[in-house]
């Protein structure tokens, strides 16, 4: 791992570029411009690391696809770009998604299109990105809802290659890192970018050529999303009734597309929960402990009632502007009401996990906890508008410990996820994070274990029958966490400082906090008394 970091170290924070090309009907090229054409109006693709091109548009010009192709010698590992464009000409056509737009990079991309006059966007990822064949690196859509001269400009900050070829060479190998651009205007060898435009008349532009598999190196599993909606009301005529396996049946829960937030209570019949999310389309159901709710409905930030049925198979379609959503739903009417504050949190993780940390009041730390079925998920951290990545594999838990996160990191964490409730808490002065864990229930239900931001199997195999013991190594911090004995949770409201014995009980629900100078801590947990005693070498 030390390896891997040092190599990462050098090619933190880069970032993108390219768009690309799709053949269309009526589209035009410079040479190509008919007598219609009016003077003074002229798209101009430029960029730092292409040469520049320019098309002649018209009155009947709709839109305009804008397009950058990138072929490299060698794998990609991060990028960093932005896109320029005069709104008063060019309008960012809502076809533009993620995956659309960026092909290639799809899920690892990070981006902001609300900027006025500019997208921003970066990615990172150990799984590599093939350019080795021309490829498009980044496509936009644009509406024309004006007129007169106009320039759309990439500026490509950072591009970083790599020997290897694989993710396991990447680890097990010297492979040196190429850094191909580094906040440079000249195009670097082994990297050759190219730009190119299409002029739609009156028809919509047929999709961007996706990348090719033959070479395209494997990515990480990611969560399984949620079936799409489909257009019809009507409730299904096989009632979805039984959930998949990894739903889980604790509670209720927003389930779906990049939404896993559990609601609790917030009154009589009603349960509630805030999530962060950038701007995007997801679509979801409810989850009645287990039992999936569907509607078929599409709306934009803010519904007032929405009345779910286990008889709907079809998800509800949220398209978010980006900000920050509260899900109210009523459990005796199965009615939802969504609201929405354009303002997003100082605190919350971005990627394939939104979720908001909440500040603790009196204290320099945020702490937020979400379910999440099985599954691999990337994500970093947005604080105070500013990201920070970490390249690191998370396991469940941290075990205590915590990751230092930087703003000069690009990569993401990996968290490999069995399944459960897991916490993420943050310093908010030090950007310093720890993640814990508490499995899904029934999970791990024949052994005795600590879960939390301790995550310890404790053996019950030795000397005393009665007495299940195990022992972890901590970062000097505050932990807080619970005893599993064989299913059941074992806990109490108190603190241990450094050492200590303490009375768990099952009926307890607050949980154990260690607060730990740092060192090599034994738990001992006695089955039959439920007394924990915890020991520092």
């Amino acid at each position: 791992m030390k390896k891997i970091q040092k190599k990462l170290s050098v090619v933190l924070a880069v970032m993108m570029v390219l768009c690309m090309f799709t053949a269309l009907p009526f589209s035009a090229s410079a040479a190509e411009t008919s007598e219609e054409t009016s003077a003074g109006n002229k798209i101009n693709v430029t960029s730092n690391v292409a040469d520049p091109v320019s098309y002649d548009y018209n009155a009947q010009t709709k839109q305009v696809v804008v397009t950058y192709l990138l072929k490299a010698d060698h794998m990609i590992v991060n990028a960093q770009s932005s896109l320029t464009y005069d709104s008063k000409v060019l309008k960012l056509a809502s076809t533009n998604t993620r995956e659309k737009v960026f092909p290639v990079f799809q899920r690892s991309i990070v981006w902001n299109p609300s900027l006025t006059n500019k997208v921003r966007f970066t990615c990172s990822s150990l799984d590599l990105f093939n350019f080795k064949s021309e490829n498009v690196y980044c496509t936009f859509t644009f509406d024309v809802v004006g007129s007169g001269d106009t320039t759309v400009n990439l500026d490509v900050d950072y591009l970083t290659g790599t020997e290897a070829d694989t993710y396991k060479e990447l680890f097990e190998s010297e492979k040196k890192d190429i850094g191909y651009i580094d906040n440079s205007a000249n195009k670097v060898a082994g990297a050759a970018f190219t730009a190119k435009a299409v002029l739609v008349q009156d028809e919509e532009p047929t999709t961007a050529p996706q990348p090719t598999t033959a070479t395209q190196p494997t990515t990480a599993t990611q969560p399984t999303t949620a079936t799409q909606p489909t257009t019809a009301t009507q409730p299904a005529t096989q009632p979805t009734t039984v959930a998949p396996s990894d739903v889980p049946t604790d509670g209720y829960y927003v389930y779906g597309d990049n939404i896993k937030l559990k609601l609790t209570s917030i009154g009589t019949d009603k349960v509630g929960g805030k999530i962060a999310l950038q701007k995007g389309t997801y679509t979801f159901k409810i989850d009645n402990y287990g039992t999936l709710l569907g509607y078929s409905k599409t709306f934009t930030d803010t519904t007032k009632g929405l009345t779910f049925n286990k008889n709907y198979k079809s998800s509800t379609t949220l398209v978010a502007t980006g900000g920050t959503y509260t899900f109210q739903f009523n459990t005796k009417t199965n009615t939802l009401v969504v609201k929405y504050d354009k303002n997003l949190p100082n605190d919350y993780l971005i990627g394939d996990l939104n979720t908001i940390l909440s500040p603790v009041k009196g204290r320099t730390i945020a702490v937020g906890s979400t379910y999440l079925a099985a599954g691999t998920y990337k994500f970093k951290l947005s604080a105070d508008n500013v990201v920070y990545g970490y390249s690191k594999v998370i396991n469940n838990t941290t075990n205590g410990n915590s990751l230092s996160l930087n703003s000069k990191y690009s990569s993401y964490l990996t968290l490999n996820a069995t399944g459960g409730t897991y916490t993420f808490t943050l310093n908010t002065k030090t950007k310093k994070l720890v993640v814990g864990y508490v499995p899904t229930k029934d999970e791990k239900a024949d052994d005795v274990h600590v879960s939390g931001d301790i995550n310890l199997v404790l053996d019950d195999k030795g000397g005393e029958s009665n007495v299940a013991k195990g022992t972890v190594k901590l970062s000097e911090g505050t932990y807080s966490f619970k005893v599993y004995n064989y299913g059941t949770a074992y806990t109490i409201g108190s603190k241990i400082v450094d050492s200590g014995t303490k009375n768990l009980k099952s009926s307890y629900t607050s949980n154990v906090t260690l607060i730990a100078s740092g060192g090599t801590y034994t738990f001992s947990f006695d089955k039959t008394t439920g007394a924990l005693k915890v020991t520092k070498k």
